[in-house]
């Protein structure tokens, strides 16, 4: 599960923000920024993002419609999509989105893994219009302002969220005893559940949590 290979610019000391609480706040006062993506299923996505240096938080929910309170059940004309907290003087817009060809989607786009991408701000809306320009109107993803009633976030079940470290049924009893209730909301988790890639390293963030924690993560 542990990558060894140090990410030298993805380091705890350069986060300002780590608690829920913080993130929150960080958000409404403009500190953090946010976003919305809409690819696949959304358990992948949330690990990858959640390794990248500047994403603070993860969450996992439902979008892209108009019809309220969804549910994996029930999802009612929504989409698998994953919310992104990132602060932008670590990571851009830009480069959350990717290769730009990974958002091309000739044909139908329909049902609850379609593309879709939230624009939030002025920077944002730039790029997805250059993104567009690139690939072409017909391959685009659906784009959704926020403002819009298809914008608002539905979270998804908690079984859902931070879903590669719920594996670890021991380990999520003692994030929640040392954590709380909002464990999966706390930047160590959004790192701890990212998946490896990019040179990602678990170990540093490790060193933050109980001994038991630790012992639980490494052998489960």
């Amino acid at each position: 599960m542990i990558d060894n290979k140090t990410k030298a610019d993805d380091l705890i000391e350069d986060y300002k923000f780590v608690t829920p609480k913080e993130i929150e706040e960080a958000v409404k006062t403009g500190k953090l920024n946010q976003t919305i993506f809409g690819m696949s299923c959304f358990w992948g996505p949330d690990s990858n993002f959640g390794s990248m240096p500047g994403v603070v938080q993860t969450r996992v929910g439902y979008a892209g419609a108009s019809t309220l309170e969804p549910n994996y059940q029930y999802i009612k004309g929504h989409a698998e999509v994953v919310k992104v907290i990132y602060d932008k003087d670590k990571i851009s817009y830009k480069e959350l989105l990717g290769d730009p060809a990974s958002w091309s989607f000739p044909g139908n786009k329909q049902g609850q893994y379609r593309p879709l991408l939230f624009v939030f701000d002025e920077e944002q809306r730039q790029v997805v219009e250059d993104l567009i320009k690139e690939i072409g109107k017909e391959n685009a993803p659906e784009v959704i302002e926020a403002g819009d009633q298809k914008s608002h976030f539905w979270t998804a079940e908690d079984y859902h969220q931070k879903h590669r470290l719920r594996r670890n049924e021991k380990f999520v009893k003692l994030a929640r005893l040392e954590f709380g209730a909002r464990w999966d909301e706390h930047l160590y988790f959004t790192k701890l559940n990212g998946d490896g890639k990019k040179g990602f390293n678990a170990s540093q963030w490790l060193k933050n949590l109980p001994q038991e924690l630790q012992k639980a993560y490494r052998t489960g």
